[in-house]
């Protein structure tokens, strides 16, 4: 084959294939970009319950017991996934502050409620969340999870939850992943979001339970 024609299928190859998939790639960027980084938000309002998607990290307790010192909300709800689920071997320190928080349940000015998501995913907490209102007649709720988390914590709470949801967001020092592969990870959750498409429907090889 002469070089030119070499050259030229080549440059078509670049123009049918490589140049879509850098604009597509550049279009899901821009996309993550809106939707993790920038979520839609609520201010915090006094609400029925305050439920804090896990893992339960020092962060993400210390917004919540700010939140909760500030009245938010007469109950505090801790989705505790356990050191098992999380395959964290450092969970003892890294969640004592959950822990703690948990154990003294009562000596708060408010109610503590912790509990293990099953399964121990966001849609556990949520099929949890539903659970926990019918019993206690919750009709708002306030949501706390980070920000890359909120929009598709909002898309899977509101399948189970009928009554009003406050998102509540707040920012690690670093991303966790790094934006990039956050920007994956939540898109995979997203896909996954959309092939279960029910409060409690999972995928068949992921049936529900932790134990």
């Amino acid at each position: 084959m002469p070089r030119s024609a070499r050259t030229t299928r080549r440059s078509a190859w670049l123009s049918w294939v490589l140049v879509p998939a850098l604009a597509l790639g550049l279009a899901w960027l821009i996309a993550g970009w809106a939707v993790f980084q920038h979520p839609r938000t609520d201010d915090p309002a006094r609400s029925d319950a305050l439920l804090v998607l896990g893992p339960p990290d020092r962060t993400r307790m210390a917004e919540a017991l700010r939140l909760m010192d500030a009245g938010v909300a007469p109950v505090l709800v801790v989705a505790d996934p356990g050191t098992g689920d999380l395959g964290d071997a450092s969970g003892r320190v890294y969640y004592a502050r959950a822990a703690r928080t948990c154990a003294e349940g009562g000596d708060q000015d408010y109610e503590v409620i912790c509990f293990r998501p099953d399964p121990s995913t966001t849609q556990g907490e949520a099929m949890e969340l539903r659970a926990l209102s019918e019993q206690r007649g919750w009709d708002h709720v306030s949501v706390l999870t980070y920000r890359q988390h909120v929009a598709r914590a909002r898309l899977l709470l509101g399948r189970c939850y009928p009554g009003e949801l406050d998102m509540l967001s707040f920012d690690y020092p670093a991303v966790p992943r790094g934006h990039l592969r956050e920007f994956v990870y939540q898109s995979g959750g997203f896909v996954k979001a959309w092939l279960t498409p029910g409060c409690d429907q999972q995928l068949p090889w992921q049936p529900k339970s932790v134990g």
